[in-house]
């Protein structure tokens, strides 16, 4: 395949295509990379991730900003080094992805917190930019009979050339699918668990609701009096050694039963005498009015749990990413691999839509991956427009310290938060 096969118009127009997308993907991963560098506010387990991917994101745009000025001198190092960064960080993509997704299978069934999180973002930058890197530098050297290169001529720009087209799919394409295959099954399990918990949770919080409905018939009455008194009695008693009449006040709090449902809404007081020798209790009733006692003392007033909300929210931001990643594979992928599966069908002929839609999708990496990374940390982005337009920047300790963890404050969040 050669971009004779595309007419100058058609070739003006990919060009314009890549170039556009790739100037709009630099900014993004250079927001991304400053952000999370001037700001803690952006240090979330999965921007963590996203900032190392912003790094082949921006090598890939450099790349395929360089368009087509090569593929008419293959034999260039302009066109090896853009075939090299192509093939190196383009596929690096899909594998961050990757390991976003085993983040999330390792806090959910094996129980890794946050600092073992961490521990395996070593192995995830020596996995996603040293596998890709094996094959990326051996194409630079191997030559076929005819002293071809690998790179050349891939019509959107210099890659593997068509005499090579089988290499496109055996280390490209099909790595690339068997990472979103497996990434795919573990974002399903992950989100079959998360929605049985999120059924158990909302049956709590039912039981909870019905538990509370059943309370109504109780209610805690705040600021009693309680008189605690010895019985006039001659004799001594092991809690009144000295026989003398004693008599003592305290708070008290106390559940007693309230109206049933039906009665008239008001309440009652109520005076605990007790005696101190034989322990017995009396409890005079008096009308008092509900209105002395605060909201968090009446019936019915009580919320749904503390937990259950914050998982419900933990279990969304986990769905949201999910499907963010996921719209962001398939936008990016689908288009190219059907682009090149349909020249290989039909002879090496070219489909100009496919065409464009890969010079569309390719070099926007960088800016899905700035959308998720953006949508994930939606507060510290609000807070960040109000600090530009109140001319407020970081001072030269939060640049410099900017991407220390906290010493009190864990540079992780807790397993829910994990998205």
């Amino acid at each position: 395949m050669s971009s004779s096969l595309l007419t100058d118009d058609e070739l003006r127009a990919v060009t314009a295509i890549e170039r556009s997308c790739s100037v709009v993907s630099v900014l993004a991963c250079l927001f991304t990379i400053i952000t999370f560098c001037t700001s803690r506010r952006f240090h979330k387990p999965i921007n963590r991730l996203v900032f190392y991917a912003s790094f082949g994101n921006l090598m890939t745009s450099v790349a395929t900003l360089m368009s087509r000025d090569f593929t008419d001198d293959v034999l260039s190092p302009g066109c090896q080094v853009q075939g090299f960064l192509i093939q190196m960080f383009m596929p690096a993509d899909a594998l961050w992805t990757l390991a976003m997704a085993t983040n999330v299978y390792l806090a959910f069934y094996r129980g890794y917190d946050t600092l073992h999180l961490r521990k395996m973002e070593i192995p995830y930058l020596l996995l996603c930019y040293g596998l890709p890197f094996i094959p990326a530098l051996v194409f630079v050297f191997i030559r076929n009979v005819q002293g071809e290169r690998v790179y050349g001529d891939a019509i959107l720009w210099c890659w593997i050339s068509s005499d090579w087209r089988i290499l496109r799919i055996a280390v490209f394409y099909a790595p690339v699918w068997a990472v979103i295959i497996v990434t795919f099954f573990i974002y399903i399990r992950a989100g079959r668990t998360m929605y049985e918990n999120h059924k158990t949770l909302r049956s709590l919080s039912s039981g909870y609701t019905d538990s509370v409905s059943a309370a109504d018939d109780f209610v805690v009455t705040k600021t009693q009096i309680a008189h605690l008194r010895a019985e006039d009695v001659a004799m001594p008693s092991r809690h009144n050694p000295s026989g003398v009449h004693t008599s003592l006040s305290a708070s008290a709090t106390v559940l007693l039963p309230c109206p049933t449902i039906g009665s008239q809404p008001s309440d009652a007081s109520y005076t605990v005498d007790v005696d101190v020798d034989t322990m017995t209790i009396r409890v005079d009733q008096q009308p008092r009015h509900l209105a002395s006692v605060p909201d968090t003392y009446r019936p019915g007033a009580s919320s749904s749990p503390g937990p259950v909300p914050r998982r419900n929210h933990a279990a969304w931001s986990y769905a949201k990413c999910s499907l963010l990643f996921f719209t962001a594979m398939l936008i990016t992928w689908i288009p190219s691999s059907a682009n090149r599966v349909y020249s290989i069908a039909h002879g090496n002929r070219v489909s100009v839509p496919l065409q464009y839609m890969s010079a569309f999708v390719l070099p926007l990496q960088g800016l899905w991956n700035a959308i998720i990374y953006a949508v994930t940390s939606w507060s510290a982005c609000k807070n960040l427009v109000h600090d530009v337009r109140t001319s407020r920047w970081p001072d030269l300790r939060e640049l410099v310290h900017g991407m220390r963890p906290r010493s009190k404050e864990p540079a992780y969040p807790r397993r829910e938060e994990v998205r």
